[in-house]
């Protein structure tokens, strides 16, 4: 039996009846604060990082805790309150319960800096306090004058609360950091020289169709409307973790398995009288019901005028939904997929009484992958070239199609659990500064991966950070908020650039590296000097900052930091050292989520106080044998600007950083250039994802990343006497003689070819 005190408390911890000695307005308020509970807990549950659980039963979880932490911790603190002989007031109970229980949340699950948490639980509380107001006023209406007057408080305050908290949480947020940069454009551009805008329409005419299983139950396009029907394919062995749960929901959904994947896509086709390059393009993750493969129309359109064979490629039901994620675990069916859509343009092209027979080159196929996608294209390269299915070999792989490129849009590289090594192919990857979806440069990680063997073929690969880009608007069907709700209303999506300009950035990137890419011999395309130097489409692009990767077969790097670790040699007899430095050391490169590169670098640092000393520049030097620069026509490295706090005693702004570069050859002879004369360094580019700074230094740990670029120096730009001998360079020297301090990070220097 309870004792009768306990009842008491019991009594009074749950919510009054409206009587005569309970105010209406404190009635409501309790009800509020509940209601308060409810909504945190049911956030805090929906948000929690049990991923594999559906949301929806984590909201429901996460309500149930709420309300059973709220009722017992009111509870127990009118336990300690009779015990200590107080007078129990029902509205100390309910406060106290709702502050025991919003901790907890704030605590342990939610986890937000409170800068978000309090602006969200005073819109909460505002929506509480309208809640009791409005409650009260509608029960009694005609409440003596006090409580009516308590009740229309609680409606003003409420009210105020609210519309601060929404615009608060609807605001774009916040301008982007101050950047002072400027790039000098060379000259002539390409424009100049008469080369093509590559994201103009070409001269083709086009048509568009689809072609799918053309019984497809939730998309009109690939049901009765396509053009050619295709067979399903049997993933069973690719992706065993289409089960339970997953596995019940999604073929409710879809009307179909793992064992029966449609071949669906979108075509923009071509008329042309030869076979026409193919490109398939494959969308990321997003929500199943929301589909993504529409969004690259605007691509396929300009693909398909300049005479190559579009497709988008429908993979929505591999996406995530409201039962749950894969997790990465599908990514070879993701991968293994776009293979089978070649297979079937194999199969048409073959088939002489087929409307599609010899319209695709297939030794001329570039695969363009988003997000998911774009970890996907390079895994379709590599199973391209097996005989088997690494993961379940008795799945046999017989493809061995002509992929010579890939383009990795803002990609994963992390979700499969093998690292994909390629070589001899071209390959482009975007990444946008403002992507809070893939925050980091991970398509760089697959560029190193990629080695260029052949020698026949001068193969290309190169990246391209867009700053002030975002992660969504690649897709034309997705947004300016890379998170969904209520995740987007944190965002700041303020600076992000507009989607016409981010789509116009693709068209010229990605519609010059298809060109190049389905060229038969890259140095035959005008478009290699764009990557090597983005200021060449200062006519084609939006005004921005753009920073490029870029590397070749002809490259001869003589020094890249990753054979060992000994920071005074490196590979083939060159010897490095640094003079007067502050910082010389060599280090693995790190995103801004301190996941690692998969690069290392020379890290220099400088500081010379107030004054240069001519006396005491610091330099880095490269001694070389005299035979390595045999042939070369440029010099060529890598290099970013570093934090510069990293200097003892640093304070003040980030310097412009600029140096002085000397070649000396065997005869002792010089030539130099100062690095700004051919192209400035960029600062470090800062960003803030969300509208907050400790949310953003919480999620994103840092707000920039290094993110080296590509300097190639043409020797007809060195200042140098008309007997210098670009063939035997003996030494070469950095002179941080620009910049009074600053942090520098050089990597891959070598020679153009």
């Amino acid at each position: 039996m309870m004792q009768p005190w306990l009842k008491e408390v019991w009594a009074n911890t749950k919510p009054p009846q409206a009587d005569s000695q309970t105010p209406n307005f404190w009635v409501g308020a309790i009800l509020g604060l509940i209601f308060l509970v409810t909504l945190v807990s049911g956030t805090a549950g929906f948000l929690s990082s049990f991923f594999w659980l559906p949301p929806m039963v984590l909201l429901f979880a996460g309500v149930l805790s709420g309300i059973g932490i709220y009722f017992a911790s009111a509870f127990l603190l009118g336990v300690i309150i009779k015990v200590l002989e107080s007078s129990p007031r029902r509205i100390l109970l309910a406060i106290g319960g709702a502050v025991v229980a919003l901790l907890y949340f704030r605590l342990i699950p939610f986890r937000w800096p409170s800068q978000i948490y309090q602006p969200t639980i005073w819109l909460m509380i505002g929506l509480s306090i309208l809640l009791g107001g409005s409650l009260s006023i509608l029960l009694h209406p005609k409440r003596a004058k006090p409580g009516r007057n308590w009740a229309w408080l609680g409606l003003i305050l409420g009210t105020v609360s609210i519309v601060w908290g929404i615009s608060w949480l609807q605001s774009e947020g916040k301008p982007a950091y101050p950047i002072s940069f400027e790039r000098l454009a060379p000259s002539p551009s390409m424009a100049e020289q008469g080369v093509n805008d590559p994201s103009t329409p070409g001269s083709f005419t086009y048509e568009e169709f689809t072609y799918g299983s053309g019984n497809d139950r939730k998309r009109a396009a690939f049901n009765a409307a396509v053009r050619y029907k295709t067979s399903s394919v049997n993933a069973k062995n690719l992706l065993p973790d289409w089960k339970g749960k997953k596995k019940k929901w999604r073929e409710k959904y879809w009307g179909f398995g793992v064992d029966s994947f449609p071949l669906n896509g979108r075509v923009f086709l071509p008329e042309r009288t030869t076979p026409a390059p193919l490109v398939l393009m494959v969308h990321g993750n997003h929500s199943m019901e929301d589909y993504s493969d529409e969004g690259y129309a605007y691509l396929g359109e300009l693909l398909a005028s300049q005479g190559m064979i579009a497709v988008s490629i429908d993979e929505n039901f591999l996406n995530g939904t409201w039962s749950g994620d894969f997790r990465g675990k599908e990514m070879p069916t993701r991968a293994w997929l776009l293979l089978k859509h070649l297979e079937q343009w194999s199969i048409w092209s073959r088939d002489a009484n087929h409307d599609l027979y010899q319209k695709a080159d297939l030794d001329r196929i570039v695969l363009i992958g988003h997000s998911r996608g774009g970890e996907a294209v390079s895994i379709a390269a590599a199973f391209n070239r097996l005989p088997r299915f690494p993961d379940n070999a008795q799945e046999a792989f017989n493809f061995g199609f002509g992929i010579r490129g890939i383009v990795a849009i803002a990609p994963t590289d992390y979700r499969y659990d093998r690292q994909m090594k390629l070589e001899n192919i071209h390959f482009l990857s975007l990444q946008g500064s403002y992507d809070a979806d893939e925050s980091g440069f991970f398509g760089l990680r697959q560029y190193q991966r990629i080695s260029q063997t052949d020698t026949s073929e001068n193969w290309v690969k190169t990246g391209i950070y867009v700053h002030g880009a975002n992660h969504g608007q690649f897709n034309s069907t997705w947004d300016r908020t890379d998170f969904g709700s209520p995740y987007n209303w944190l965002l700041n999506t303020f600076p992000i650039i507009s989607r016409t300009d981010q789509e116009k950035v693709a068209k010229v990137f990605i519609g010059a590296f298809a060109q190049l890419a389905t060229t038969d011999d890259s140095k035959a395309s005008p478009y290699a000097s764009l990557f090597k130097h983005t200021g060449h489409g200062n006519d084609w692009l939006p005004d921005g900052i753009y920073l490029g990767h870029y590397k070749d077969t002809k490259a001869l790097i003589v020094a890249n930091f990753e054979e060992d670790i000994d920071a005074a040699r490196e590979p083939r007899g060159v010897l490095t050292k640094a003079i007067f430095p502050k910082i010389w050391k060599e280090e693995q490169l790190k995103y801004r989520n301190n996941m690692i590169q998969g690069n290392n670098a020379v890290v220099i640092g400088w500081d010379y106080g107030d004054s240069l000393r001519l006396d005491s520049i610091t330099q880095y030097h490269l001694r070389l044998p005299d035979t390595l620069s045999r042939g070369s026509q440029e010099l060529l490295f890598t290099a970013a600007a570093g934090n510069p706090t990293r200097l003892p005693k640093f304070k003040g702004e980030d310097p412009e950083l600029d140096m002085t570069l000397v070649l000396q050859d065997t005869s002792g002879q010089m030539a130099s250039i100062v690095l700004s004369k051919h192209k400035a360094i960029a600062p470090r580019l800062k960003v803030q994802y969300t509208k907050s700074k400790q949310l953003d230094a919480q999620q994103f740990s840092n707000s920039w990343e290094i993110t080296t670029e590509t300097f190639a120096i043409p020797w007809q730009q060195f200042e140098a006497p008309a007997s210098f001998d670009f063939n035997a360079i003996e030494q070469i020297q950095f002179l941080f003689d620009q910049t009074q301090k600053g942090v520098i990070i050089l990597d891959e220097i070598g020679f153009g070819r």
